[in-house]
C-alpha cells in the first residue's frame, strides 16, 4: 500500500511540472521544446507609416505565437531609453533596435544580439552586395551637380537626428575618416555656422532638401531606393552624391535575463518567420534575418561612436 501510495504521489508531482512550462509549437502543432516564459513582448521602433506597421505587427505576432506557442505583444516605443528599461525590467523581451543602441544594451549587460537584417543593395564602389550591414548616403535634387561631400563645404545640410546611426553617426565617422573633419574638430568648421539641421527622422532631412532649405541630406539607402518613407514622386527629384558605411544592420536583441535556451527557441523562430513570410519580413524589417557574432556586428560602429564623440557642437 505504501509502495502504490509512493507512485502514486509520484506520477501527481511528474504531471504538475510538466504543466508547469508552456510547450513550444511549430507550424505542424508539434510542441516539442519549452519556453519558460508564459508570453514574448516584443519592441519594435515605430516607422512613419503607423497604419500599415501596425498591420504587419499584428501578422507578425500571429506568426511567432504559432511557432512557439505562446501569446506575443508587440508594442512601439518612441525611443530606446524606454526599450532599455523595458529590458532591464523585464517588461520587454525582444527589441528590435539599431546596432548603436544594441551597443548600449551590450555595454550595460541589458541585453544581447540574437540576429540582424541582412540587406541587398550597392557598396559605394558600385558594387551588388548581400549581408548584415547596408550603406548611409547623401541625397540631394537632381539638378545640382555636387558629385561628393567634399563639395559641400560651406552649404547648408541636414542630418536625421542626433541620434542616427545612418542619418549621423556614420556619415561623421566617414568625415572623419576622409580627413575632411578632424577628430575632436566642429562640423561647423566644414560646413559654416548655421548651417547644420537635425531633423526628428529621415523624412524630416529630406524635407529639408526637397523645400530648397538645404543642399545635401544623410539618410539611410533605403529612404531614397524603397518606397516605405518617401512618395515616388519625391524620389524622383532626388540622387545619391555619395555612400558612405558600413552600417551595421538593426537588430532583435533579447534580454540578457532570459534562459540561454529562451533565446535560441525565439532566435530560431524569428529566423524562420522570415523565411516563411518574405514579403512581411521586407515591410518591417527591410530584408532577411541572420545569426552574426555580436562582437564583429558592433565593431564598426563602436569605432564611429568613440570617433564622433569627439566633435564639438
Amino acid at each position: 500500500m505504501k509502495v502504490f501510495t509512493l507512485l502514486i504521489s509520484t506520477a501527481i508531482l511528474f504531471l504538475q511540472s510538466c504543466s508547469n512550462s508552456p510547450e513550444v509549437k511549430n507550424e505542424n502543432g508539434d510542441g516539442n521544446t519549452s519556453l519558460s516564459i508564459r508570453s514574448l513582448n516584443i519592441a519594435l521602433k515605430p516607422n512613419k507609416n503607423v497604419q500599415a506597421q501596425r498591420a504587419d505587427e499584428k501578422s507578425l505576432g500571429q506568426a511567432l505565437e504559432k511557432v512557439i506557442g505562446i501569446p506575443v505583444n508587440i508594442t512601439t516605443p518612441n525611443n530606446k531609453t524606454i526599450i532599455e528599461a523595458g529590458l532591464a525590467n523585464k517588461t520587454i523581451d525582444v527589441g528590435y533596435v539599431s546596432s548603436s543602441d544594441a551597443i548600449s544594451f551590450a555595454d550595460n549587460k541589458v541585453a544581447e544580439v540574437l540576429v540582424a537584417g541582412q540587406h541587398e543593395s550597392v557598396d559605394p564602389e558600385g558594387n551588388n552586395y548581400k549581408g548584415p550591414y547596408y550603406f548611409s548616403v547623401w541625397l540631394t535634387l537632381k539638378d545640382r551637380s555636387y558629385e561628393s561631400i567634399a563639395d559641400l563645404k560651406g552649404k547648408k545640410i541636414a542630418f536625421s537626428s542626433r541620434t542616427s546611426t545612418s542619418g549621423y553617426l556614420i556619415p561623421c565617422w566617414d568625415l572623419i575618416k576622409k580627413g575632411i573633419i578632424p577628430e575632436g574638430g566642429s562640423l561647423e568648421n566644414f560646413f559654416g555656422e548655421d548651417n547644420i539641421f537635425f531633423g526628428s527622422g529621415y523624412v524630416s532631412a529630406v524635407e529639408q532638401v526637397l523645400e530648397g532649405k538645404a543642399e545635401a541630406a544623410a539618410v539611410s539607402y533605403y529612404v531614397y531606393e524603397k518606397d516605405k518613407h518617401l512618395e515616388l514622386a519625391q524620389r524622383e527629384k532626388l540622387k545619391v552624391i555619395q555612400r558612405q558605411g558600413p552600417v551595421a544592420s538593426h537588430t532583435f536583441c533579447a534580454r540578457m535575463s532570459l534562459s540561454s535556451e529562451d533565446r535560441k527557441i525565439i532566435k530560431d523562430a524569428l529566423i524562420q518567420i522570415v523565411e516563411d513570410k518574405p514579403e512581411l519580413s521586407q515591410s518591417l524589417f527591410g530584408g532577411t534575418l541572420t545569426s552574426v557574432n555580436a562582437t564583429e556586428h558592433l565593431k564598426a560602429p563602436r569605432d564611429a561612436k568613440l570617433k564622433v564623440s569627439t566633435l564639438k557642437d
